[in-house]
């Protein structure tokens, strides 16, 4: 019985890993593309990544956040003549057909979303970066998606040559004195944990991530247990509806050595999951180190991969 059991659960990984290996986690569906990439594209996501693969003639439509994204808006000066039906959490159905796509690209954090949109009938490339190699991945996909596989190839290299570099430039700095961080999510007592983006480019830019005894995404936390953290340096998601100032006037965070040093940080827009993680990965390091990294060693280096990756030069440093 113990053999038998056995020669099961064997066969059971095996079939597993097989079926793992051979189906590509992040399409839904079965797009088909067809040689040479898709020719009309819905891009409800993944616009920024679009946005360095130089195939806009084959977006026939784009999310309605997209019209606010401020890389879009110096990429494409007529980017608001691109229609819009909705987005991947409100799809205007019509508008959706009308434009005849041949692929929507969406992220797939909403299994209820990517069963809407195949119940349309609609080919799907569902995609949902949950760390750097699945961001690197997902570029590969959306460049098979588009026919522009070499383009892509050579985005994921330039991410990687200029992380590389910022990795060896903070190197010897955090081995005197890596600090202690955390980052701050929607609530100002959730971090992130050891999982996703934001802990990887923590550890890229020279900090010692407090959560990442956590394993998670992110998690709430006790006042009592953030004080008992004492973070040396805090830091703040984008789309937080908070900032420092609500810290370093809040009565419950004086104890803590950040907001004691004033060393409390908003990232700006450039958080995204995007090829823009080079500009955040350099804002952290910055953070970390300023009397090291100045803001002009820093901008350079964002300078030339803005150039390289998306033809423009960055804007407000990152």
């Amino acid at each position: 019985m113990r053999s038998n059991h056995s020669l099961v659960c064997w066969w059971c990984l095996w079939l597993l890993l097989v079926v793992g290996l051979s189906a590509p986690a992040a399409v839904w569906g079965d797009p088909a593309i067809p040689p040479g990439g898709a020719r009309r594209v819905v891009l409800f996501e993944a616009y920024e990544m679009a946005a360095c693969l130089e195939a806009w003639d084959r977006v026939v439509g784009i999310s309605r956040y997209a019209y606010d994204n401020d890389l879009l808006q110096r990429l494409l000066p007529k980017l608001r003549q691109i229609p819009s039906p909705g987005s991947g959490f409100d799809v205007n159905v019509e508008a959706l057909h009308a434009l005849k796509p041949d692929l929507v690209v969406t992220w797939s954090r909403k299994p209820e979303s990517l069963d809407f949109l195949q119940r349309q009938g609609l080919p799907v490339l569902a995609i949902y970066p949950q760390n750097l190699g699945d961001l690197r991945q997902d570029l590969l996909h959306l460049g098979a998606a588009l026919g522009k596989e070499a383009r892509a190839r050579e985005v994921v290299a330039l991410m990687d040559l200029h992380l590389e570099r910022l990795s060896q430039r903070v190197a010897p700095l955090a081995a005197q004195a890596a600090p202690k961080v955390v980052w701050l999510w929607g609530k100002p007592t959730t971090i992130s944990g050891r999982r996703g983006v934001v802990p990887e480019l923590l550890a890229l830019a020279g900090g010692i991530n407090l959560g990442a005894d956590l394993d998670c995404l992110n998690q709430e936390l006790s006042m009592e247990t953030l004080v008992s953290l004492n973070p040396q340096v805090v830091l703040i998601w984008c789309s937080a509806s908070y900032g420092p100032d609500d810290l370093l006037t809040d009565p419950k965070w004086q104890t803590i050595e950040a907001i004691k040093t004033r060393r409390v940080f908003k990232a700006s827009r450039a958080s995204t999951w995007s090829p823009r993680v080079v500009s955040l990965a350099w804002w952290i390091a910055r953070c970390f180190y300023p009397e090291s990294i100045s803001e002009e060693e820093a901008q350079a280096d964002i300078n030339q991969f803005f150039q390289k990756c998306f033809g423009i030069p960055s804007k407000e440093g990152w």
